[in-house]
């Protein structure tokens, strides 16, 4: 696809009787674009319409690993290097950025940081943006690119990375301290994270919501041909397969419920051999997000088995919205955001109260009745409504900028 800059005056658009300078696109620093519906992704899609967007890929959180997992996103990451600058929309770029693939180190960090800010300030120009408004859900990347000249910053909190399966705790909890510091607003997905938060700012809560149509027509799909002779019940997770699933809790269940199926949708970043090969597991691969609901709609009971740690008390699962919006019965292990919803969950404490929460989901008396009250707590949480949140704070950060200028 040709690049054409937009010229600044194309730039200036209107909400509410606010104009929103010219010199104000988004420069987004989040996960990979397109690799998963992540909330950012969810938002940004949303807000593309009324902000040019440069959406940034950059490595992850992990350790380098000698793994076929590592190999993968190795390749996958050298592979889009070389694609540069491509328009994905007609506001919108998205441009993968040559890192090494470390954070932690300091020798490294110096060379990222000179590989990022200048490819981030020649992309700038090219598109003949200036001074961009800031968006990064990852703290890690920040001190690689603060001294790029923008017109604000929004850290997006939606996890706590320093306890991400193989990071650097110490050197997350720095840069995020950097962040928290220089940022002029910071959004916490979940209470845990903006208490955690709060003695270093004023954290504003901004909690997941949900594609609630997208994940509600799961009740009018037919299965997959694919798990026709995978017996019933069919017991689900959908969503990366990785360390921060609990696989003996998953492994319990497998054990206890011979009669019953395991569908694992997603893709597989670190699985132990002992659960792959259980009989009665099914993994499915990754799927896309438009098919997803078909095959959610294969499965009697939804799961969320994470394991219990310091990142998963702080966690607010996107999935969790996503599953009540299906309107399936819901065991989950007793997090805190689950505990929020316990009226429309099975919470278990234990690996045995979870397989008997499996039992009474699968036992409902009225299911249309429960699923309808579960549908209802989400059904107006939707992410249009979050954007416009995100949008009114973009708009003031502007506003604040230029009044303290004029």
């Amino acid at each position: 696809m040709v690049i054409h800059p937009i010229p600044n005056s194309a730039l200036k658009i209107t909400s509410g009787g606010k104009s929103v300078p010219p010199e104000s696109p988004l420069l987004v620093f989040a996960d990979d674009w397109g690799r998963h519906p992540s909330s950012c992704q969810h938002l940004i899609k949303r807000l593309r319409r009324r902000f040019p967007v440069i959406w940034v890929n950059t490595i992850g959180t992990r350790s380098v690993k000698v793994d076929a997992f590592t190999w993968k996103r190795g390749w996958e990451k050298l592979r889009n290097w070389r694609k540069g600058l491509r328009q994905v929309d007609e506001r919108m770029w998205v441009i993968d950025m040559p890192m090494l693939p470390s954070t932690a180190n300091r020798w490294t960090s110096l060379v990222n940081r000179q590989l990022l800010t200048r490819r981030v300030q020649a992309v700038l120009r090219k598109l003949n943006f200036d001074r961009p408004i800031v968006i990064s859900t990852l703290p890690h990347v920040w001190p690689l690119i603060e001294s790029i000249p923008r017109a604000g910053v929004v850290y997006y909190c939606v996890d706590d990375f320093s306890h991400w399966p193989g990071a650097d705790g110490a050197a997350i909890r720095l840069n995020e301290s950097r962040l928290v510091r220089d940022a002029d607003r910071v959004l916490a997905a979940s209470e845990e994270l903006r208490q955690r938060l709060s003695a270093s700012c004023v954290p504003t809560p901004f909690p997941h919501a949900v594609d609630f149509s997208h994940f509600a027509r799961c009740a009018r799909l037919t299965p997959p041909g694919e798990l026709a002779a995978s017996p019933k019940p069919r017991i689900g997770f959908f969503g990366l397969i990785y360390e921060q699933l609990d696989f003996e809790l998953l492994r319990h269940v497998a054990l206890q419920m011979p009669e019953a199926t395991l569908v694992m949708i997603g893709p597989i970043a670190s699985c132990p051999a002992t659960f792959r090969a259980l009989p009665n597991v099914v993994f499915t691969g990754p799927k896309s997000y438009d098919e997803l609901p078909q095959w959610i709609a294969a499965c009697d009971v939804l799961m969320l088995a994470y394991r219990k740690d310091e990142m998963t008390k702080q966690v607010n699962p996107l999935k969790l919205k996503e599953c009540l919006a299906t309107g399936k019965p819901i065991v989950s292990v007793d997090i805190p955001t689950a505990l929020e919803f316990r009226e429309a969950l099975y919470v278990a404490s234990d690996r045995d109260e979870f397989v008997a929460g499996i039992r009474r989901a699968l036992s409902e008396p009225d299911r249309c009745s429960e699923a309808s009250k579960r549908q209802s707590l989400v059904t107006n949480d939707s992410w249009d409504a979050r954007a416009e949140e995100l949008y009114a704070i973009l708009t003031e950060l502007v506003d604040d900028r230029h009044a303290a200028t004029a």
